[in-house]
Formats: structure tokens, C-alpha cells, sequence
């Protein structure tokens, strides 16, 4: 059955001059939006084909009879469309009462078509999220004489259904608006694919702010137990350092000299552990950074070799060396090289047995620089090579495994390799049977001069003698008992006069009791103490006033000794004012050189 729309008596005489008028009036906007273009077109269709059939011998088709039948026409189909229409029209008056409505309108309840006739939406108990929408419109639209928006919910079958819809002024012939035209669409597709596309925005938020929150939270404990572990290990190897040099009983007894070496070879491998570590947690997060530059490869390669020759030599394990390179370039960051390459051969070392030995060569080979590792011992089962590389991963995982580590030295040189252009394989005929390394780095063609990369084992070459620091006056700052001490034993037995604070309350008492030619020449300050940090200090020792007023320590060089390691902590210890930045534990015998380096001397 056909639907009928529902007016009252009054209206009805206004629906037809209204419809006539929304061909070109106001309404028009209406029509050019789907559904209502295309029954527009088949509107103007069927009036000019009504035109063409009323005009006689093809004259104009201009006579009155032609216009009222052709106008009569367009509103039967501007009508037909609008009753079986799906989406909701309706006409209201200035109080707000419908003087019209289509069908579609039993939607919003189960009211029939018929019943909102001479009633405002609140009259009829339509809920008021729908009621307030309407009326909030339409007063806007008499009040302004221009198109309003709406959007509204309403609950139907126990779903709830969104809606848009605009609300059209109608202008009568006393130019006046008399009336206005509401037409509300079901959105509830639209809106529902849209409260799920926010819905996972919102999810794929949390998710990423939760994981940013993780990883700074995962960043924040390594950094801090970096800290924790390289604070004590300072002070062990530079009481080791002091037994060493200035005990004659230990240095002069050899099961005294064995034991310190344990003691050294213990914090060495305990601070390569902690870089290990956080070297895998900048990979992870993607902030391991490279300072690339050319270099030329084999003084690196040489200096990996020296830099376990002593632990080789501990286990009588002969290290064969072949270099076919000289000066061949390869672009990258040497110290990660070298890395890559010690890892390599400290893990040869390791899985060697006594009396073994170890083969390296470097070779060029077309585009590529190889340096090949083959060692004797123990070689990789076939199920394990190709896990070889993965993180934390190691083929004895058992308590009465034979080697201790964490499995991460080898997911290093894999990504250090890749991260160069390059490329590492690993090779083994099986268990006893030894295993063979190759790095394969892109040669790198000569196109300007370059620095050639030196290297020294723990950046000093013992065969040269320390420089004095007589005549120095140092300051030192820091909270730990046990750094201060053994530091100042150091620094004195080099000659400096050594004044240690535990805080800036203890250097700001010391300042004043000084006289001009006794102020420190040289800061060397620890960053993370409690109340105070090293960076508070640095500033409050620059800003120190004299008696008479002057700033005389404002440009006292300033050393940071730090167990805070990461690149971030060296670049911010150097913009805060510190000259140099050195990590926890330090050879005693580099921070003699670098404080050496740092101050100015009168000749």
C-alpha cells in the first residue's frame, strides 16, 4: 500500500505553493543532494515533456494551461518523493507545531504519522535529546532566516540510532518566514564506523603512550643500575690501583700481584657486561647512534688483537694474525668496530681451549673487507648455528654450563655489523670442531685525507711514563666515602693537592676560607648525589662571589665523573658546563692524564 503523508486541513491549500516554491526557493539546496537530485531531474523531465505535448504545430510552449498542468506534475513527483522518502521531513510553524509530516517520521516512536499534526515534538513525549535538537534549530532558523545543522540520538527497537539533519527557513510572499523545513538522515552506519575508527585511535594511543611509558620507564632502571653497579666497581679498581702502585708488600709479592690482576680483570668484565646491556637497550629502542667517519681498518683490527692478547696468553692460546690490508678505508664508527672485533675474539678465547689456538686474517675481497675468525675449540652444533645471533640466546643454558655471559655479545656484532653495511656469518662443522667468523665490511673508496683511527689498550700506552700533577690544586666532590678516599690517595701520590667534599655545602664553606692564590684549579665532580647534583654544584661554585665581589672561580674547568654512561648524560653534563665527561669506573691512570690535559699552566 501506497504511504500517505499526514496535514491538517489548514495546511493542506499551503503544501502545493510550498512545494511549487522549493523547486527554485530556498528548498532548492534540498534537491541537489541525493535522493532528492534524481527526483528532481525526473521532475524538469516530466514538465518538459508535458510542455512539449500541450504545445500545437511546435509553438512556444508558453500558454497558461501548460504551465498549471506542468506545475501540477513537478509537485506530484516533488510529493511522491518526499512521502515514500527514508529519511524524516516535516514543516513546523513559529510555536514550534507540525504543519507537516512524511512517513518516515513514526521512526522516532510509535506514534502514527498523523498524531504529531498541530503538536510540538515535547507535546508528543518525544525524548529530549530529539526534542531539544528540533527546537534548538528551528528557533535558530526563524531567529536568523539562515540553514541550521542538527544531530541527534534516539533509541529505537532497543538500538540506538544517530541522526543529522538541517532545518530550512521558508519565506513567504510578505517576505517573511513563515514556516521551516526540517529533514533529519540516518547516520547510524556512519556514526558507528566512525565512533570505531576513534575508538581505535584512542586504543592505538594508549597503546603507544603506554609503551613510550614502558620503554622510559625500562631506559630509567638501567640507567640507574648502571649507576649503582659502576659507582662500587670505581672504587675497587682504583683501590687496586693504589695496593698496586703505592704498597710495596703487594707489589712485590706475587700472589699479591695475581690477585689484583683478578681484581682488575673482574671490573673489567663486569663494566663490559653493563655496556652490553645498555648498548641492547638503545638498539631496542632504535637510539643507538653511529658518528661514522672514514678510518683506516687494520690499526683497528690490530688494536682488537692486543686487547686479548693477555687473556690468550693466560690460557697459552696462540693468536695466528695474516693482514693483507694496509691503508684500505672502510666508513663507520671506529670504537663500534673495534667492539665488534673484540667481542669476536673474546668469545674465540673463551670457547678455546687451553693450549689452543686462533687464526685472523684481513683481506681485501672486491667491494669488501673481510676479517675472518676461526679458532679450535669447542664449535657449534648444527641446531644452534642458526640461532647463533638471536638476543640473550646460548646453546648451554644449564647451572653446570662451563661459560657464564648473557648471550648478548654476538646480537651486538650483528647489528653493529649491519647497522656498518656489512654483514657476519658463522660457521661450524660441529661440537669440538672449532668455529669460524666473517665480517664482511663495504671497502670504502679514498676520496679525501683522513685521520688514521689510534688506539691504546685502555687508552693509555703504559709504556709511557704519567705526567705529573705537582703544583695542581684539585677539588673533589663526591657523595660516596669510598671514591673520595681512594681518589684522593691517587691524585695526591701524582702530586696535586686534593680538597674532597661530600657536597656543595662543604665546598661553599671551604671557598671562602681561601686566599687568591689557593682557589682550585680544577673540578672533579661526581653528577648523581642526594639534595644536590654535580650539575647544582658546577653552577654554584662558577656563581661563588669573593670578599671583594668578583667571580674567581667562574671559569674553573670542570670535570664530570659520572656513572652515568649513556650518550644522553655525556651531552647534557657538556651543555650544562662541564669540559669533560668521563664514566665510572675510570683507569686511575687516564684521569691523571685527562685532569693533566684540562688545566692551563704557567711556564
Amino acid at each position: 500500500m501506497k504511504r500517505r503523508s499526514a496535514r491538517n486541513d489548514a495546511s493542506s491549500a499551503g503544501i502545493k505553493p510550498a512545494m511549487a516554491a522549493a523547486l527554485s526557493g530556498p528548498v532548492a539546496s534540498i534537491l541537489a543532494e541525493p535522493p532528492y537530485r534524481e527526483a528532481h531531474e525526473t521532475g524538469k523531465a516530466a514538465m518538459r515533456a508535458h510542455h512539449d505535448a500541450e504545445a500545437p504545430n511546435g509553438s512556444a510552449p508558453n500558454g497558461t494551461t501548460s504551465r498549471s498542468v506542468t506545475q501540477a506534475a513537478c509537485e506530484d513527483e516533488f510529493k511522491t518523493m518526499v512521502e515514500n522518502s527514508s529519511d524524516i521531513i516535516s514543516r513546523l510553524d513559529h510555536s514550534l507545531r507540525h504543519l507537516y509530516v512524511n512517513p518516515a517520521i513514526e521512526k522516532l516512536s510509535t506514534l502514527p504519522a498523523s498524531s504529531y499534526l498541530g503538536k510540538t515534538k515535547a507535546e508528543l513525549g518525544l525524548p529530549s535529546s530529539v526534542v531539544d535538537a528540533w527546537d534548538t534549530a528551528a528557533r535558530a532558523a526563524f531567529a536568523t532566516g539562515h540553514e541550521q545543522r542538527l544531530d541527534f540520538d534516539h533509541s529505537i527497537d532497543g538500538q540506538m540510532r544517530y541522526f543529522s539533519g538541517r532545518v530550512i527557513p521558508e519565506v513567504g510572499p510578505n517576505g517573511k518566514i513563515e514556516s521551516v523545513i526540517g529533514i533529519a538522515y540516518d547516520v547510524t552506519d556512519r556514526a558507528r564506523a566512525e565512533k570505531e575508527r576513534d575508538d581505535l585511535l584512542a586504543r592505538e594511543r594508549t597503546a603507544r603512550i603506554q609503551a613510550e611509558t614502558a620503554a622510559r620507564a625500562r631506559d630509567e632502571f638501567l640507567a640507574i643500575v648502571s649507576h649503582e653497579l659502576r659507582a662500587p666497581l670505581n672504587g675497587i679498581q682504583t683501590w687496586a690501583h693504589v695496593l698496586e702502585n703505592y704498597v710495596k708488600e703487594a707489589s712485590s709479592a706475587p700472589l699479591a700481584q695475581r690477585a689484583l690482576q683478578g681484581i682488575k680483570t673482574g671490573v673489567e668484565q663486569q663494566v663490559r657486561l653493563i655496556e652490553d646491556l645498555l648498548d641492547v637497550t638503545r638498539m631496542m629502542s632504535g637510539r643507538l647512534r653511529l658518528v661514522k667517519q672514514p678510518f683506516a681498518l687494520l690499526p683497528i683490527v690490530q688494536a682488537a688483537v692486543e686487547s686479548v692478547r693477555a687473556h690468550a696468553t693466560a690460557k697459552h692460546i696462540e693468536l695466528h694474525c695474516t693482514y693483507g690490508i694496509n691503508n684500505e678505508q672502510v666508513e663507520g664508527d671506529s670504537d663500534r668496530v673495534q667492539q665488534i672485533l673484540w667481542n669476536l675474539l673474546s668469545n674465540a678465547v673463551k670457547f678455546t681451549p687451553d693450549h689452543g689456538d686462533i687464526w685472523l686474517s684481513a683481506t681485501q675481497s672486491g667491494s669488501n673487507i673481510i676479517v675472518t675468525i676461526r679458532d679450535n675449540g669447542i664449535g657449534i652444533s648444527p641446531d644452534f648455528l642458526p640461532h647463533l645471533f638471536n638476543r640473550f640466546s646460548q646453546e648451554d643454558t644449564s647451572s653446570t654450563r662451563d661459560h657464564s655471559g648473557l648471550g648478548l655479545g654476538l646480537f651486538l656484532v650483528r647489528h653493529l655489523v649491519e647497522l656498518h653495511g656489512g654483514k657476519v656469518s658463522a660457521e661450524s662443522e660441529g661440537e669440538n670442531k672449532g668455529t669460524t667468523f666473517s665480517v664482511y665490511f663495504p671497502l670504502r673508496t679514498p676520496a679525501d685525507k683522513y685521520t688514521p683511527a689510534v688506539h691504546c689498550e685502555d687508552g693509555i700506552d703504559n709504556g709511557l711514563p704519567l705526567p705529573s700533577l705537582n703544583g695542581l690544586r684539585v677539588l673533589l666532590v663526591d657523595d660516596q666515602e669510598e671514591a673520595r678516599e681512594s681518589l684522593t690517595i691517587v691524585l695526591t701520590n701524582a702530586g696535586a693537592k686534593v680538597f674532597a667534599a661530600e657536597s656543595a655545602k662543604g665546598v661553599m664553606t671551604w671557598l671562602p676560607t681561601l686566599s687568591a692564590d689557593e682557589y682550585p684549579d680544577v673540578l672533579v665532580c661526581d653528577i648523581a648525589m642526594p639534595g644536590e647534583d654535580g650539575y647544582a654544584v658546577l653552577r654554584k661554585i662558577r656563581a661563588w662571589k669573593a670578599a671583594d665581589g668578583t667571580l674567581p672561580l667562574h671559569r674553573l674547568p670542570a670535570l664530570a665523573l659520572t656513572a652515568f654512561a649513556q650518550r644522553e648524560d655525556r651531552i647534557r653534563a657538556l651543555t650544562a658546563g662541564f669540559q669533560m665527561h668521563v664514566t665510572k669506573p675510570v683507569a686511575p691512570e687516564e684521569l691523571i692524564v685527562v685532569i693533566d690535559t684540562m688545566v692551563v699552566r704557567d711556564d
